[in-house]
C-alpha cells in the first residue's frame, strides 16, 4: 500500500529539543540529589526548607479554609431557604423506570 497524496511532514526540532531538555533536566536533578545526599549539612538544610515550606502552606489552607467558614453563615443566613406549598408528595407517585426508556410517550 501507498502513502497517501494529502500527507505532508512537518518538522519536530520544537519538541526534540523539548526531550533533550528534559533529558538534562533529569541528569542534572540525579546529580543534584547526589551531591544533596553525599553532604549531610545540605541535606539537613533542604529538608528543613522542605518541612518549613508543608508547614506554611498546611497554615495557608487552614486560614483559608477558616476564612471561608465565616464567610459561609452570612451567606447562608441572607440566601434563606425555598420550600413549595401547598404541595403533596408520596411514595406511590414514583414511577419504575424498569425496562422503559425515556423516549416512551408514557415518560414525557
Amino acid at each position: 500500500m501507498g502513502e497517501a497524496r494529502n500527507l505532508k511532514r512537518e518538522g519536530t526540532g520544537k519538541s526534540a529539543i523539548g526531550i533533550a531538555l528534559v533529558a538534562v533536566a533529569v541528569i542534572v536533578l540525579i546529580g543534584l540529589a547526589i551531591w544533596i545526599l553525599t553532604n549531610p549539612a545540605v541535606l539537613a538544610n533542604v529538608v528543613m526548607l522542605i518541612i518549613a515550606i508543608v508547614i506554611a502552606l498546611i497554615i495557608i489552607g487552614l486560614i483559608i479554609a477558616g476564612v471561608m467558614m465565616i464567610i459561609a453563615v452570612p451567606m447562608y443566613a441572607a440566601k434563606g431557604d425555598q420550600i413549595q406549598d401547598g404541595v403533596d408528595y408520596s411514595i406511590d407517585d414514583v414511577k419504575s423506570v424498569k425496562e422503559s426508556s425515556s423516549e416512551d410517550p408514557k415518560n414525557q
